[in-house]
């Protein structure tokens, strides 16, 4: 058992050193279109400047066993890995989300919520509730605009 525990970390830690740069914005691009892709709509997805440039990173996602190609020439996601900068995402598709994103909706509905139903009697507790709930609030919604706006 120890053994395929070591393999999976390894196949893991493999991943998660080839998953870079042009690489990891070719399976970006694979895991925000789930549907079957030609070479071409990757090319101009991924930003590469050509189709040999596409296939090369294509290759690495293949021999990963993370993409597959089928008869037709056109690729399909085979398997959804979260590492590395992956790992602020939740969900898949078009509903790849940063995971920072249920912490800011959660405080940012706690506030209003907060003021609503307790009486507010301003007191220490009261005050350090406010402030936690609104630096919760705004540092996750920081943190999920940035996880938006990466560019991978």
């Amino acid at each position: 058992m120890g053994e395929i525990n070591d393999e999976t970390n390894e196949h893991y830690r493999t991943i998660s050193s080839t998953l870079k740069g042009k690489t990891l914005r070719v399976y970006w691009f694979i895991l925000k279109n789930p549907k079957t892709t030609s070479l071409r709509e990757i090319q101009n997805g991924a930003n590469l400047s050509s189709p040999s440039l596409a296939t090369y990173h294509l290759d690495k996602l293949i021999e990963l066993d993370l993409v597959k190609k089928d008869t037709h020439g056109f690729f399909h996601l085979k398997q959804d890995v979260k590492v590395g900068v992956l790992r602020l995402f939740m969900g898949s598709g078009r509903l790849l989300v940063p995971r920072f994103l249920c912490y800011a909706v959660f405080y940012s509905a706690m506030l209003p919520m907060f003021l609503l139903f307790i009486p507010f009697i301003f007191g220490p507790i009261t005050l350090i509730l406010m402030f936690t709930l609104i630096f919760g609030a705004v540092t996750n919604w920081i943190e999920t605009i940035k996880a938006w706006r990466m560019e991978i």
